[in-house]
């Protein structure tokens, strides 16, 4: 589970577990001091969880201690699946929040009649996750218990915490006549957006189909008139605004078009690093925002981008802007991501999330973004251009001279086209070819050899990475962290 849902989670120890899982499921390897001081309990606590959580789920993990610590791995993740869904199927909180999705109209005091619970507790269980809540701009009701807020915020909430979040929570989801619905009438056009988007097929059924449940309980989104205007134009609108008759026969549920609008300017929000063409598209029909062109040229206005094809890193610099202020025009909400996403970003690309906390921190205010998300934005920000270097780099021309056994050469080859030839220009000197003249002309930019003798032979101002005679992953590791654009942003 995300800490969305398990902020939503009144069980102490159902909680400490779901946080537990979620760090041991993503890193395997773990020990018990670490990770009790990373989750704030008591070690003799956490010995007492992982017996717990060992027995719990039986054969569908495997859980085994080590000198060096535990190793986890699902074994069944059917059954492990499962067995989560049971932890929280009876969750206060999680079921109020389903009913509220659904419109199920309770009073507070009906509410803790149900789940018999005080009232005084269903206050504190209210209170314990309005902090979330408000991170979204909304609060909870109690009479009726219903969330309070734009409607933006709301389905944006909805889509976290039932979307984006592990899929526990059985009762929300689209029904399938949706899916086949959709897949009758699109047929091979599904996907074939002129824009494109990065919207996963699941998250634009569940995006639907939020709006449809909204819809029907009389929820309505007001999108700005300008925005409306250009998206009416759209052939990607249209293509979905087509669906208003067959959802209305299947569904009985009749969606305005500004509600069509809402899910097609979601979808093309998410814009995405692979075709030049459809970002030059994107920012030609949207960008509303000339201030967004210094943005850019300020961002690659750096030495360190001298190398690179700026004109393609500006293209999709400038959709990422373009779509980060349309979600701005309709609600900054729009902006934020979960907490995950957040820590992904700050820890595994730590130096370019840096680098982007100070440029971020310059450019907000000056294109009009709330600063409510500023993390956020710098999270998306990192990520995104964190694809865009890795990417788009450019190309390095590697010199391997190799030595030793005639198939242990040709393994060696064939690992270097497979994990560097979709990048670089690699090539393979045989020793009649190994003159300080042959490897000047090629204007090297990294040799690589496994035969310490030639480090020796050739003077060369060239760095220079050698091998095992058989190669290893941190053999290629190192050849790879070599090239890698983003450790330049470390020193």
């Amino acid at each position: 589970m995300n800490e969305l849902q398990i902020a939503f989670i009144t069980n102490a120890e159902v909680r400490r577990w779901m946080r537990v899982l979620a760090i041991i499921e993503r890193e395997n390897h773990f020990t018990r001091v670490a990770l009790s001081e990373r989750l704030g309990i008591s070690q003799r606590t956490m010995i007492k969880d992982l017996q717990s959580i060992k027995i719990y789920f039986g054969k569908a993990i495997q859980l085994t201690s080590f000198n060096a610590g535990f190793y986890f791995e699902v074994k069944n993740r059917m059954d492990f699946q499962e067995k989560k869904s049971q932890l929280v199927k009876d969750e206060v909180l999680i079921n109020i929040v389903t009913d509220i999705f659904y419109g199920y109209e309770k009073s507070l005091s009906e509410a803790a009649d149900q789940y018999n619970y005080g009232e005084s507790t269903m206050r504190r269980f209210l209170a314990q996750i309005q902090p979330i809540l408000a991170t979204y701009g909304l609060t909870i009701t109690s009479n009726p218990l219903e969330l309070s807020g734009n409607e933006v915020c709301i389905r944006k909430f909805f889509f976290d915490f039932y979307y984006q979040g592990e899929h526990l929570i059985q009762d929300v989801h689209p029904p399938e006549e949706l899916h086949s619905l959709i897949l009758a009438h699109f047929s091979d056009r599904l996907g074939n957006y002129e824009l494109g988007t990065g919207t996963t097929i699941s998250g634009f059924y569940y995006q639907l189909y939020i709006t449809m449940v909204r819809v029907q309980q009389y929820h309505f989104i007001s999108l700005p008139d300008w925005l409306l205007s250009v998206d009416y134009q759209e052939k990607d609108f249209h293509l979905f605004f087509s669906m208003q008759d067959m959802i209305k026969k299947e569904f009985g549920i009749s969606l305005p078009k500004e509600e069509f609008s809402w899910v097609h300017l979601w979808i093309i929000s998410q814009r995405t690093t692979t075709s030049v063409s459809k970002e030059l598209l994107f920012s030609k029909r949207f960008n509303n925002w000339p201030k967004i062109q210094k943005v850019v040229s300020d961002y690659l206005n750096e030495p360190f981008f001298i190398q690179w094809d700026t004109k393609v890193l500006a293209q999709f610099l400038t959709s990422f802007f373009v779509s980060l202020l349309l979600n701005e025009a309709i609600h900054p909400v729009l902006n934020k991501e979960l907490v995950e996403i957040q820590q992904m970003a700050k820890k595994a690309y730590e130096p370019l999330w840096e680098k982007n906390v100070r440029f971020m921190e310059k450019q907000l205010s000056s294109l009009g973004v709330s600063e409510t998300y500023g993390e956020d934005i710098v999270a998306r920000f990192t990520l995104f251009t964190r694809m865009l270097l890795e990417k788009y780099q450019p190309s390095k021309h590697i010199v391997f001279l190799l030595e030793g056994d005639y198939l242990a050469v040709q393994e060696i080859r064939y690992q270097a086209q497979a994990q560097l030839g979709a990048h670089h220009h690699l090539v393979f000197l045989r020793q009649h070819e190994l003159t300080p003249e042959r490897l000047e002309t090629e204007q090297v930019d990294l040799i690589v050899t496994n035969y310490r003798p030639y480090m020796m032979k050739y003077t060369l101002q060239t760095d220079i990475i050698l091998m095992k005679i058989f190669p290893d992953k941190s053999d290629w590791n190192q050849v790879t962290q070599w090239l890698n654009p983003l450790k330049k942003l470390e020193t």
